[in-house]
């Protein structure tokens, strides 16, 4: 062996640092591919799980099952609250709301809150009071008189809305003074089922207009 042979690295070495070399980049590679892979497999599972509760959300609302009696009298489940109680409850919401003497003015503005859902509740219960108060002092009787069927629509995720005209009357101990019709329309929303909120709805607003 000469002396310049001697301190040359040999060609077997170089091929063994060279395979590692190989062998260490195809690692990297397939390991940055594998993070790739898990990264998309992990956004996958998020959106499915977002995607799931979303439907989850959705059918809980949908399962909702309503048991009224039909005109049979049997009780039958319904995704949808029957026609018949929906006219009840207005038909027992107008008769507290619209219709009082000076004897039952308080109590009945008491029960027309009572079916209200909370933010009308709010904006609703100082007027009342005062129309009560007012048919106490002043011996006013008031009395509505629906002239039209209902005309009820359902709309998803929003509620039942519920049509009709009807006219109000006040009058004193002596005489009428006051006549006057009106165009009412009221979104009725669904509730849970408590001893409060017997009626399975509640009035979410409404509005009146003079005709």
């Amino acid at each position: 062996m000469t002396t310049e042979n001697k301190y040359l690295v040999p060609k077997k070495l170089f091929n063994i640092i060279g395979a590692s070399e190989v062998r260490q980049s195809r690692l990297m590679i397939a390991l940055f591919f594998v993070i790739i892979v898990a990264v998309a497999v992990c956004f996958m599972l998020v959106r499915m799980n977002i995607e799931l509760q979303a439907s989850n959300r959705q059918l809980s609302s949908e399962r909702v099952m309503y048991g009224f009696p039909n005109r049979e009298g049997f009780f039958v489940s319904q995704t949808q609250i029957p026609r018949t109680h929906i006219e009840g409850f207005m038909s027992w919401f107008i008769d507290n709301y619209n219709n009082f003497t000076p004897e039952s003015a308080a109590a009945n503005a008491n029960e027309a809150l009572r079916l209200m859902a909370p933010s009308l509740r709010i904006k609703q219960e100082e007027p009342l009071k005062t129309v009560a108060q007012q048919s106490k002092d002043q011996q006013i009787t008031q009395v509505f008189a629906r002239e039209t069927e209902y005309t009820i629509e359902f709309e998803p995720g929003v509620g039942y809305w519920v049509s009709f005209r009807g006219q109000r009357i006040r009058a004193t101990l002596n005489r009428v003074f006051s006549k006057a019709q009106f165009d009412m329309k009221f979104l009725i929303k669904p509730v849970k089922p408590s001893a409060h909120f017997e009626w399975a709805v509640v009035v979410e607003n409404f509005w009146a207009q003079e005709i």
